[in-house]
């Protein structure tokens, strides 16, 4: 009894003997989530500012400037001095804000691109900027309709790069304007706060690339058979050529199980485990693209944990 209870527990005391070869790393050739892998479609470059509309107040301004600049000349300055007794009658602490409408620039449809991107620089006469100092919408048809983002990450006196991925609007498809906007019940009374907005462009990778990966069981059983992984990629050239890879290794051992499938935007690929069962602990599971050439494009690697079985 002791026996077969202390076999229950350790289930195995062998690792499989190809998985103590070492082998050489072989490195990605190709670009992957790079800036040298982006492709860029300007919506503004801040360098005229005068189809971009605000709330007409006596507090707010909207210009160019030449004090902080990413690209280019000039970037937009909205320029607020926060006044809590002002605004609307019926709402004196309100929402001062400017955009700009695409319909007339026929880049509504953002459904190809990966990523909204600007730069925004923030000056103010606070110590330190409220939790959500700033906030862009993405406006879509309809009444009331937008995808709203807190843009919780700005600092004071610093550019701040803004990237918000495409498949997190509503609509995608119909993007009809955009707005940025502050709500004066985030800042205090006679507070200024200037916003440089500059290098506003949508992007796309280009050749393929792996965004997520994700093992659907964290933690496995040293018994299971089989291993899956979820994936998504992006890239919009060469993807009906590309072959993706799924390892399981552990250290830097060479993979105990390999797996592989034809690429998908998104998709899910799995590996049957050997039937000799492996040692419990840490591993790793391993995505690679590969071209029709058999050349490694980009990799992505996460780790999960085999465990003694109950068995």
């Amino acid at each position: 009894m002791e026996r077969d209870l202390f076999r229950g527990i350790v289930l195995v005391a062998v690792l499989l003997s190809v998985g103590c070869e070492t082998l050489p790393a072989e490195k990605p050739y190709g670009r992957g989530m790079t800036e040298a892998n982006k492709e860029r479609l300007v919506i503004d470059d801040m360098e005229d500012v005068s189809d971009w509309y605000y709330a007409k107040e006596e507090d707010s301004k909207l210009t160019t400037s030449s004090k902080h600049v990413k690209e280019g000349k000039s970037s937009l300055l909205f320029s607020t001095h926060i006044n809590h007794k002002g605004g609307q009658k019926n709402y004196p602490i309100g929402w001062p804000r400017t955009g700009k409408r695409l319909q007339d620039t026929k880049m509504t449809d953002w459904s190809d691109y990966d990523f909204f991107e600007c730069w925004i620089y923030t000056e103010t006469s606070r110590d330190a900027l409220p939790s959500t100092p700033f906030t862009v919408a993405f406006c879509h048809s309809g009444h009331r309709n937008s995808t709203p983002f807190r843009l919780k990450e700005l600092k004071k006196n610093e550019w701040v790069k803004i990237v918000i991925p495409i498949s997190k609007l509503k609509q995608p498809k119909d993007v009809q304007s955009l707005q940025f906007h502050i709500n004066e019940s985030d800042y205090k009374h006679d507070d200024q706060v200037d916003f440089y907005i500059d290098d506003m462009v949508l992007t796309r990778f280009i050749d393929p690339t792996i965004v997520t990966l994700d093992v659907n069981k964290k933690l496995i059983y040293a018994s299971d058979r089989q291993i899956s992984a979820t994936y998504s990629l992006s890239g919009y050239k060469g993807m009906d050529k590309v072959t993706v890879e799924l390892e399981i290794g552990r250290g830097i051992t060479a993979p105990v199980a390999k797996g592989t499938a034809k690429a998908a935007k998104r998709g899910e690929v799995s590996v049957a485990m050997p039937a000799q069962r492996v040692v419990p602990g840490t591993y790793w599971a391993r995505l690679s693209l590969r071209d029709a050439e058999g050349k490694l494009i980009d990799r992505k690697q996460v780790e999960f944990r085999v465990l003694t079985g109950p068995f």
